[in-house]
Parts: structure tokens; sequence; C-alpha cells
């Protein structure tokens, strides 16, 4: 199984400091609110991002059958990474980031800068994943 683990290619400046506390979540209309700006989402993207609100990394699994209602498969987990991919895109230059956490599932955390401390944000993911 491939899932798309990119890291953001951050165009906000280093001054804008963004927090995923200071996201509001409109679970009617299905959007979130960052800043000033509003990223619409479908149902399903919704459904898919708002269990990583917690900025604590969520399993393949748990998402496919909280998401999908389907058991992780390779059918499924490529389906996921579609949409993380498209909200990925929705999310662009609102200073936070879906990661990927290899082997296991995603986080969504403020964006780095530049892809800065990728690794060290991968093993700290895997450490609050265990």
């Amino acid at each position: 199984m491939t899932t798309s683990c990119g890291f953001a290619d951050s165009s906000i400046s280093h001054e804008q400091k963004v927090d995923i506390d200071d996201i509001q979540w409109n679970d009617k209309q299905h959007t979130i609110i960052i800043g000033n700006i509003t990223a619409a989402l479908t149902p399903t993207e919704y459904r898919l991002l708002y269990p990583l609100r917690n900025g604590m990394p969520v399993a393949y699994a748990d998402l496919a059958m909280m998401v999908y209602h389907y058991t992780l498969d390779e059918k499924v987990l490529m389906m996921m990474d579609k949409h993380i991919d498209r909200i990925r895109s929705k999310l662009r230059n609102t200073g936070i980031y879906v990661y990927c956490v290899i082997h296991y599932g995603y986080l969504l955390l403020p964006e780095l800068p530049n892809g800065a401390g990728t690794a060290s944000l991968q093993r700290s993911a895997k450490a609050r994943a265990k």
C-alpha cells in the first residue's frame, strides 16, 4: 500500500503563526475557518479531517472505519489518500497541513517552513502514535 506522505511547500511567512486550536469547525456547512481563510470541504473530506483536530495521529484503520465504514484495505487507503491530497490543496496557505505518519496514519499540525524539522516531526509523531 502506498500513501502520499509529502510535506508542505510552505509559502506562508515565518511571522504567521497558526495553531490548530484556532481552527473553527462548522459541521453543518463542512467548512473550517483558519484566521481569515475559509476552506470549504466536501462532507467526506470534512469527516476525514475532523478526527485529526486534536493534533494527535489517527491510524489509517480508524479513519477508514470512521469515515467510510470499511475496514482498511489497499483500495480504501488509496481512496483516503486521494481525499487527503484534495484536503491539502484546500488548506494551502492556511498555515496548517495534514502530515503522514508513515505506516500509521495522519496528523494535523501547523505547517513547517520549507520542510524544516521534518525528521523531528516524523520522530515525534511516531512517539505520539505509540
